[in-house]
């Protein structure tokens, strides 16, 4: 369990980290958008290689994928 809850610390804290740094790449998020969905994390793991020190993996690609999904999703905001 303590694995589990370290793993899930450490995502909480690179998951935004992943995310600006994708979306921060050029064209990263045309490729995103453009892939289908059991895709899109073979399309994060090409933009970002690693963050923090921590080498991107399936499971982490995932989490990244899912946050830069929530970020398309949230609506503008002007301000």
């Amino acid at each position: 369990m303590r694995v589990t809850a370290e793993t899930s610390g450490r995502m909480s804290v690179l998951v935004p980290l992943c995310v600006a740094q994708f979306t921060a790449a050029d064209g990263a998020l045309a490729k995103f958008k453009a892939a289908g969905p059991y895709s899109r994390e073979n399309v994060v793991s090409e933009f970002v290689k690693s963050v923090a020190s921590t080498n991107m993996d399936y499971a982490f690609a995932k989490a990244c994928a899912t946050g830069i999904e929530a970020e398309l999703a949230k609506p503008a905001t002007k301000t």
